[in-house]
């Protein structure tokens, strides 16, 4: 198997993302490969993503546009915690169901490894949520690397 050359690192503003990045870094250094963040905003079911959200004396917007834009301010302050990153670090938000969207963007990219975390959920919670990690895993046309998120501050 050859060496990676384009990593995709996807984040869901956790906290072990920025746990994940700078390990998908280390990861990638050695081989000097690219690397890009994605944060996909899935619209939620129950709501027309083209909903106006507005208050007096604001503009309306889209909730797709909030969304898009406070995901993307939230993905831009988690850029700027990493330090070791070769500039700029390539980063951007896609909306679409997660782990449809994260495959896509990994084979039209030409990404040959995906580095993303699991949060371990297991029993209910995983039955109720499904894990995009699997899905991911299941259905990836290169390798795949899931690490275990867990909370950095206990």
């Amino acid at each position: 198997m050859p060496a990676p050359s384009r990593i995709l690192v996807p984040v869901d503003f956790s906290e072990g993302s920025l746990g994940l990045i700078h390990y998908a870094l280390q990861l990638a250094r050695p081989f000097n490969a690219e690397l890009e963040l994605i944060h996909v905003w899935e619209p939620p079911q129950y709501v027309a993503p083209d909903l106006l959200v507005a208050a007096p004396g604001w503009n309306s917007l889209s909730l797709e546009q909030v969304a898009v834009e406070a995901a993307t301010k939230e993905l831009n302050d988690l850029v700027a915690k990493v330090k070791e990153a070769p500039s700029p670090l390539k980063h951007r938000v896609v909306v679409g169901e997660a782990a449809s969207t994260v495959l896509r963007v990994a084979e039209e990219g030409k990404y040959d490894l995906i580095v993303m975390g699991t949060h371990g959920r297991r029993g209910l919670p995983r039955l109720l949520l499904g894990s995009v990690a699997q899905k991911i895993v299941a259905r990836a046309h290169c390798p795949v690397l899931t690490v275990h998120l867990y909370d950095t501050a206990k």
